[in-house]
């Protein structure tokens, strides 16, 4: 498969896995050769195993009293945004993010509740698959 189409077929899967409830959720491999910046982001993110984690979380009591439904968009963003945009920089991932948060019709989470959740959802994508964690992204104050 050509790096293009690799990069089409990973887009689309992101779209489908951010958009449709109910389509089956993978692994989801990042194109390493596609020009531009250093590549940082991990090869492979699961976002199954990334769901998973948090649910297990959530169940343990260590996210509050929030229903866990609640973070799963948040979730799905942090995983989409590193698949979709492996080379945005800092800046970038906090406007999409300030954007996404702004489309949330009636958000569970506060911006900064979600901001710093993301950030959470993304130390923890770098640290399961060994990646360096301090190449992760941070949600960074627009003004910067």
């Amino acid at each position: 498969m050509s790096p293009r189409a690799l990069h089409i077929a990973v887009t689309l899967h992101a779209l489908i896995v951010t958009h449709a409830w109910h389509a089956p959720l993978s692994l989801c491999r990042i194109d390493a050769t596609m020009p531009s910046a250093p590549f940082s982001v991990p090869a492979v993110i699961n976002v199954d195993a990334e769901v998973n984690y948090w649910r297990q979380r959530h169940a343990d009591g260590l996210m509050g009293e929030r229903s866990f439904g609640q973070y799963i968009t948040w979730i799905k963003f942090a995983c989409d945004s590193l698949i979709s945009h492996p080379r945005h920089s800092d800046r970038e991932r906090m406007e999409a993010f300030q954007t996404f948060y702004a489309l949330q019709i009636m958000p569970r989470l506060t911006e900064a509740e979600a901001s710093a959740f993301v950030d959470q959802v993304w130390d923890h994508v770098y640290m399961s698959s060994r990646s360096d964690r301090a190449e992760r992204p941070r949600l960074v104050a627009a003004s910067v």
